[in-house]
């Protein structure tokens, strides 16, 4: 573990389990002083298939991924630098793309999260992130 963290990763989906998780790292930036990288990302359903059908779903993901950003923000203080962020790829890449591309030193997420079906389909985004990330990773409940 690094003697002090200076960025911190904190990804967000609208769950109260991620909202648990930027309050844990607001916690930890407090006393660290750090800079907080606030993610979310949408993901197409590879489901739809009608171009339309895709547009109308992206633009709801976009108004809630946004809604998600916007209530994330209003939690964080004002003397703690942030970063948001709303990334179009699948939250799983995205988080650890964006944590080696951005030298993050914690990532920080809720155990569980909004995709109930995808994660019995293909495994949690937060099981993968832990197994793939660069760098610690901290799972609220």
């Amino acid at each position: 573990m690094p003697d002090k963290y200076k960025k911190i990763l904190v990804a967000v989906d609208g769950s109260e389990q991620a909202y648990k998780a930027l309050k844990e790292a607001i916690e930890i930036g407090k006393k660290e002083k750090v800079k907080l990288f606030i993610v979310t990302a949408i993901n197409f359903s590879p489901w739809a298939t009608d171009t339309k059908m895709l547009e109308l779903l992206l633009d709801d993901d976009r108004s809630y991924a946004k809604q998600s950003i916007k209530k994330a923000k209003k939690l964080i203080p004002e003397d703690i630098d942030f970063h948001s962020e709303i990334m179009n790829e699948n939250p799983k890449a995205a988080i650890v793309r964006y944590a080696e591309e951005e030298d993050i030193d914690l990532i920080v997420m809720g155990a569980t999260g909004k995709g109930a079906i995808e994660r019995a389909l293909v495994g949690s985004t937060t099981a993968y992130v832990v197994n793939h990330a660069p760098c610690n990773v901290l799972v609220v409940r």
